[in-house]
């Protein structure tokens, strides 16, 4: 009679499921840059916003959540619609100073946090422009050396 074997081996399950998750996350990733965490403090000023007119002119106090050569993440306790153009002044606490920058939001959604006024915090993510008044250059040499790091 062949004896059945219903033992599993964990160590290879794990690096199977391991294996997947990551195939997955690289396969719906579409980021272009290298990201770094981060928790600075930004202020973004809505420049121009066709589906939220209103919102033109506001100035919204925010927290990165990360950052790369091209883009920034932040979280912020209003929605910011997608095409929105924005300035953005952030403040890196391990550099003096700001940077001053310019992007377009790529996309908005609702974290399912709140903050302890009871206002929801989205997370926004802001593709940065090129502009002759902005920073760019500054952020890009920033983002080289803090990823040689």
């Amino acid at each position: 009679m062949d004896k059945i074997d219903n033992v599993v081996e964990l160590s290879s399950a794990r690096t199977r499921i391991l294996q997947q998750d990551i195939a997955s996350r690289v396969k719906n990733d579409k980021r272009m840059q290298l990201r770094l965490e981060s928790d600075d403090r930004l202020f973004v000023q809505v420049v121009l916003s066709a589906s939220a007119p209103e919102l033109v002119g506001t100035t919204l106090a925010c927290q990165s959540v990360n950052l790369s050569v091209g883009g920034i993440q932040f979280e912020t306790s209003q929605s910011v619609p997608t095409g929105t153009l924005l300035d953005l002044w952030i403040d890196i606490k391990s550099r003096p100073g700001k940077f001053f920058l310019a992007g377009e939001v790529r996309w908005s959604r609702a974290s399912g946090k709140f903050r302890e006024d009871g206002r929801e915090i989205w997370n926004v993510g802001v593709q940065l422009k090129t502009g002759a008044t902005t920073d760019i250059l500054d952020w890009r040499e920033y983002h080289v050396k803090a990823s040689a790091r």
